[in-house]
């Protein structure tokens, strides 16, 4: 079953603007993984880079003033933004079983909304790094409720197919045969091919 989009609950949260953000991180990443491939580097310290990269341009993004509804309310490690007045934050983790410490912990910042168990209350990035080099990077926009169950879900780059619900097939439309033949006025005479060819 697909989870409701994020804009779905909160308008605020708009697919071209999580879009911006997601495609900062994917480029983020890519960046830190071309960068960190000796035998000295460990996915630890890629881990470390791609935060550290990631909080810095999130942070500039913020201030630069080109975005009116990204605003920075916390600059700190634990790094917290708004998009209209909803706090996120940006972790690299698995998006359905989160692990990193403080993924949970929820900052002054990040405490806008009472306690709720049917709507989003905690928003958050979740970078999912590939698990083999033939996987893809991942990235989602969750919102869990209060008691840390994913309610909506947005997935940077994955397109949604559309299907009726129904059993019924469409109508088929019946065409011409294709033609094999170039038309009388395109064809070329066998005596103007010989003058060409010498």
């Amino acid at each position: 079953m697909q989870m409701p989009l994020p804009w779905k609950s909160k308008p605020a949260l708009s697919e071209d603007r999580l879009n911006l953000i997601a495609s900062h991180l994917r480029e983020i990443f890519y960046g830190v993984e071309t960068l960190l491939v000796t035998e000295d580097d460990c996915n630890y310290g890629r881990g470390a880079l791609f935060f550290s990269r990631a909080r810095r341009r999130l942070i500039s993004l913020a201030i630069s003033g080109d975005h009116q509804w990204l605003k920075l309310t916390n600059p700190a490690m634990d790094v917290t933004l708004e998009i209209d007045g909803l706090p996120f934050r940006f972790f690299r983790d698995d998006h359905e079983t989160p692990t990193k410490k403080g993924f949970w912990r929820r900052n002054a910042n990040d405490r806008l909304f009472d306690p709720d168990d049917r709507e989003p209350v905690i928003f958050r990035f979740v970078v999912q790094r590939p698990l083999t080099e033939d996987d893809e990077l991942d990235i989602y926009f969750v919102g869990y409720n209060a008691v840390q169950e994913a309610v909506c879900e947005w997935r940077y780059g994955h397109v949604r197919v559309l299907h009726g619900v129904d059993e019924q097939l469409p109508v088929a439309v019946t065409q011409e045969p294709a033609l094999a033949a170039l038309p009388e006025s395109e064809k070329v005479s066998p005596r103007a091919s010989n003058d060409n060819a010498k």
